[in-house]
């Protein structure tokens, strides 16, 4: 035997007192650590969430001022379109005098090196016309036209801008080549609206870098920007400039949430709160490892295990006390929980206390209770299903219906219509064996439909022509489930007190449908109908199911109404439409049920 198991039964075989005295010493020993990991973890929280909202508020900065800056952007690149000299330069023809295209050439930059001198953050600006020249200005070389796949963007439209994300720029300035974030936008006569070109507006990376390389979040922590696609596209750090964070744990996390989560790399724990800046859809990410910002709780830590060591001094005092409240009013428990099972339901807890284990009393002497209703209502329930069931049947299988019938094929046999004296006989077999041969009182809706037809084929011999009847089912009815000898009694009521007294001749007609997962039946007759107030007493009347001399016509409706409801529920019976002297109308509505035992 294992240790364990031996400590588990060592554990098992205590009694209550040990056993609280037991798991008390044990939970107590346990306390100050859990209250300094508690403490710890308090503590931590409470400082990763100024971390994270202190982050996010610097990442709200830092999108307002790419936003000024962006928009600012924008609005000189409107500037240099709508400028009367770049107007009128540009929409001049083309011309192959070399001083008139060096006039053009210095007017366009002038223009455009006043616009970019009286805004530092603009780092080129370049125009390309529809004729291949292009014009900056001015610092610029080695300038190459990327004007075409933007030409060939915005052809279709009257405007057109697109910003174009962090990329090697297309030109030199002082020599040196530089990461850009540039802005194109196509530009048109002010006069005519006709197309001149395309201006491009650059803007360093650095310059934006430089925007928030200033902002704290810790010692080592940092703020970053990458694209969709995980690629950084703006950093203080020059070498992570294209690196790519798009495999790290972090990254599909920033992508889809703004906020801040931790997140392990390289061992430790680091804090990474993001920002979408939907402009360019990039992500403001800042990053900052977890000890330095959890570095000065321990005095927090220190307090909560001073307050640990006081809640384990008081739960030893409360140790004894609790012990021996508990353990008294079990015993009582205990004993009359035996009685319980030795199959005393009388038994009842008198146990005053208001804690846990007296309300546990009360819950028991109502379980008690419920369990002692519940059998006798299942009792009572069951009784009152057979004598249902024995009243439908000692309904059908009566004497004077047999005896009828009996009285039709002698009358029959005496015509020699021997034809009609065996298919009589045989619906008269028939129709027996669909009542007495099925066990369950639950069948098919094609066997009780079955069983309804025979029954009016044998009236239908006997009556002649002055009955006829008609089905109308659809055939998804058949599938479902319903008590038997369901129609049979309703039908039967049809007949005897509906078309008997009928003069001329007598007709019903059954339907079934499916309606909003309802099984909805209808039985109509053009018999005498039913009187108003008689028709508003035939569910209310208190019959017994042994009286013989009540009106068998209510009896019948209300025996089947009340098996509908205990079979299938309250919400499910019969509904009667009459009106007098025209016919009746009986509507029955069950649930639509298709396995065997969905109704008990």
């Amino acid at each position: 035997m294992s240790i364990r198991m031996k400590l588990t039964d060592y554990y098992y075989s205590l009694s209550i007192k040990k056993k609280i005295t037991l798991s008390f010493t044990l939970a107590l020993s346990l306390l100050i650590i859990l209250l300094a990991i508690i403490a710890f973890r308090i503590s931590s929280g409470i400082l990763i969430d100024k971390a994270i909202e202190n982050t996010a508020q610097n990442l709200k900065l830092v999108s307002e001022k790419l936003e000024i800056i962006f928009d600012n952007a924008e609005n000189y690149s409107k500037i240099a379109i709508t400028n009367s000299t770049i107007q009128e330069v540009i929409s001049e023809p083309q011309t192959t005098n070399e001083l008139e295209k060096y006039n053009k050439y210095y007017a366009m930059q002038e223009s455009l090196r006043n616009i970019v001198d009286a805004k530092t953050f603009v780092d080129a600006l370049i125009v390309y016309d529809l004729h291949g020249n292009i014009y900056d200005s001015g610092n610029l070389a080695s300038i190459r036209n990327v004007s075409e796949d933007y030409f060939k963007k915005f052809a279709n439209s009257m405007y057109g801008l697109e910003w174009l994300n962090t990329h090697a720029s297309n030109y030199l300035k002082g020599n040196d080549g530089r990461n850009v974030i540039s802005l194109f936008q196509k530009f048109n006569s002010a006069k005519t609206g006709v197309p001149l070109g395309l201006i491009q507006l650059s803007i360093d990376e650095r310059y934006i870098a430089n925007q928030y390389s200033n902002i704290n979040i810790g010692t080592s922590g940092n703020i970053f920007i990458v694209n969709k696609n995980g690629i950084v596209a703006s950093d203080p750090r020059k070498d992570k400039l294209y690196t790519s964070i798009g495999n790290s744990d972090y990254f599909p996390w920033a992508l889809r949430n703004e906020g801040g989560k931790v997140f392990q790399m390289d061992g430790q724990n680091y804090l990474v709160v993001s920002r979408s800046y939907p402009r360019f859809d990039w992500v403001i990410i800042g990053i900052v490892p977890i000890h330095e910002i959890t570095k000065d709780n321990q005095v927090l830590t220190e307090k909560f295990i001073g307050i640990g060591a006081l809640f384990v001094l008081v739960a030893l005092i409360l140790t004894f006390l609790i012990t021996r409240s508990i353990t008294s009013p079990l015993n009582v428990i205990k004993k009359t929980v035996r009685d319980v099972q030795e199959g005393n339901l009388d038994v009842k807890l008198n146990i005053k206390s208001r804690d846990e284990i007296g309300a546990l009393a009360k819950e028991f002497n109502k379980m008690v209770g419920n369990t002692k209703l519940l059998m006798n209502n299942i009792i009572e329930e069951q009784k009152q299903k057979r004598e249902y069931e024995l009243a439908v049947m000692q309904s059908q299988i009566n004497p004077h219906f047999l005896y009828n019938t009996l009285e039709s094929i002698c009358g029959l046999a005496d015509l020699k219509r021997n034809a009609d004296v065996v298919k009589i006989v045989n619906q008269l077999a028939h129709f027996y064996r669909g009542v007495l041969s099925k066990g369950s009182a639950i069948i098919t809706m094609e066997d009780e439909i079955v069983i309804t037809q025979t029954y009016l084929e044998i009236l239908k011999i006997r009556y002649g022509d002055q009955m006829t009847y008609a089905l109308d089912i659809d055939p998804v009815v058949y599938q479902y489930k319903t008590i038997k000898l369901l129609l049979q009694p309703i039908v039967e009521n049809s007949i005897y007190h509906g078309l008997k007294n009928k003069r001329g001749k007598g007709h019903i007609d059954i339907k079934g449908r499916v309606k909003e997962d309802r099984l909805i039946l209808s039985i109509s007759d053009n018999g005498v109908g039913i009187p108003e107030e008689k028709r508003d007493n035939l569910f209310n009347e208190r019959d017994s199911l042994q009286d013989k001399n009540k009106d068998k016509g209510g009896f019948g409706l209300k025996v089947t109404d009340e098996r509908i409801k205990l079979y299938f529920g309250p919400e499910y019976g019969l509904e009667i439409h009459s009106v007098f002297g025209e016919g009746t109308t009986v509507t029955i509505t069950l649930p639509t049920l298709e396995k065997e035992g969905d109704a008990e």
